[in-house]
């Protein structure tokens, strides 16, 4: 599913660790990495190539390190911001993911956290993989706590069964192939109260999301996940997929980045950039565009 992914490196220590065990991208059927890195040079115009001769022997080093994994590696070091750049190279080299360490330096933090989860999360055609990683500073060099191989132990899907949804749902689909141990499907549906639904309108959206939450364990047992639980919660859904993330042992959230529930604002567009920020488990957030 993910043979090509463009790696948004910032250089970071955190982005060390991922580069040191991005073998485990295999996991994910990946042979091919764009290590990029984005030159952020506004308001100095003209010192792109000082920037890019600062940058180059660190990406080259990176680019050996991936390649001793196995993997075929092409760099990359557009000059612009990372959340358009790195769209316009995904697209140049038909990528499959763009993968993000959700902790870097300052500026990146900036950018991935602001105006990139903003931007792309609304507009990107690309499916992307946020990477929590902290490195702390009495940390022994080397251990490499990057396990995408275990990132489909146990995966939490968050729905409202809207186009997005379903968008999200077949990605689970075709990732359980992949041997996803076990799926936590989770649906909150946030009613408002007073008079703005009938009498009983509460029971029957109940009842229909319980339908579809059977329909949809049956379609990825039969995909070949080993295990399905069904979860409601009748709250909104980021504390219900936070407190979701407390009470399990959840390796991976796939969610799509914009959708429509019972409510008229947007239930996967803020919800997804919230739980992208707050989430300690790595975040895959599917588009709904297609390219």
């Amino acid at each position: 599913m993910f043979k090509t992914i463009v790696l948004a490196t910032d250089l970071s220590p955190a982005w060390n660790e991922i580069v040191a065990c991005a073998g485990e991208f295999k996991a994910l059927g990946c042979s091919r990495v764009i290590l990029t890195n984005v030159i952020v040079a506004r308001f100095i115009s003209g010192l792109e190539e000082m920037l890019r001769a600062d940058v180059r022997p660190k990406l080259e080093a990176q680019q050996r390190q991936l390649e001793a994994q196995g993997l075929q590696v092409e760099v990359e070091m557009p000059v612009g911001l990372p959340a358009y750049s790195l769209n316009e190279v995904a697209a140049r080299h038909e990528a499959d993911l763009i993968v993000l360490g959700s902790h870097g330096t300052a500026l990146w933090r900036e950018a991935v956290l602001g105006c990139f989860t903003s931007a792309v999360v609304h507009h990107t055609k690309y499916p992307t993989l946020l990477i929590n990683v902290r490195v702390k500073k009495d940390q022994e060099a080397d251990p490499c706590r990057l396990h995408c191989g275990s990132l489909l132990r146990h995966v939490l899907f968050p729905t409202d069964f809207s186009e997005i949804g379903v968008r999200a749902g077949e990605s689970v689909e075709i990732l359980a192939t992949r041997g996803i141990g076990q799926v936590t499907l989770l649906t909150a549906l946030d009613v408002p109260g007073g008079d703005a639904y009938p009498p009983g309108f509460q029971e029957i959206a109940e009842g229909a999301v319980q339908d579809l939450q059977e329909q949809w364990k049956q379609r990825l047992l039969k995909a070949g996940v080993s295990v399905v639980h069904n979860r409601f919660d009748p709250g909104h859904p980021l504390p219900a997929i936070l407190q979701a993330l407390e009470s399990q042992d959840i390796s991976l959230i796939i969610m799509g980045t914009q959708g429509k529930g019972f409510i008229k604002e947007l239930f996967l567009g803020s919800v997804a950039h919230n739980v992208s920020r707050l989430a300690t488990c790595p975040v895959l957030l599917i588009p709904l565009a297609q390219r």
